[in-house]
């Protein structure tokens, strides 16, 4: 039975949410960890360890045989591990010098970056319109209210 495409949107935007609140949380929990127990790059390293184990004990069933995946999915699996490894480093050390509620808000303005990325890379698979450039700017103006406010 195939999923309406709807139903699939819908699923989109609860994933979205999930994550969401996911990162708000992840956002505090980085910071109690880098202010009274570890460094940022041991930290780093637990989180992104303990997020493997977690994904892996629930997926398990879903892995795919690694020889089957031809070489530019496994290098933009590579990619993809190596910038979202970053991240959450780069994540943990900002929270080590600057103030949660600034950090996390310019952390989550990562939509920028992919709609810029997006365009450079996938320019004939997503289409943008008006409607993601103003939403790109609503972001910079948040970000920007959220840094002048302190």
């Amino acid at each position: 039975m195939e999923v309406s495409n709807s139903k699939k949107k819908l699923f989109g935007y609860l994933a979205s949410l999930g994550a969401a609140g996911s990162y708000g949380i992840s956002a505090n929990l980085a910071k109690a960890i880098v202010n009274d127990i570890a460094d940022p790059l041991i930290a780093t390293s637990f989180a992104l360890f303990f997020g493997f184990v977690i994904l892996i004990t629930i997926y398990h069933k879903q892995l795919v045989n690694i020889k089957k995946i031809n070489k530019k999915t496994f290098l933009f699996l590579f990619l993809a591990g190596m910038a979202g490894s970053t991240g959450v480093g780069s994540q943990y050390y900002a929270m080590n010098n600057a103030p949660v509620f600034i950090v996390a808000p310019i952390t989550g303005s990562y939509p920028l970056f992919a709609i810029f990325f997006s365009f450079l890379f996938l320019r004939k698979v997503e289409k943008q319109n008006i409607s993601t450039l103003i939403g790109a700017v609503m972001i910079i103006l948040g970000v920007t209210l959220i840094i002048l406010s302190k």
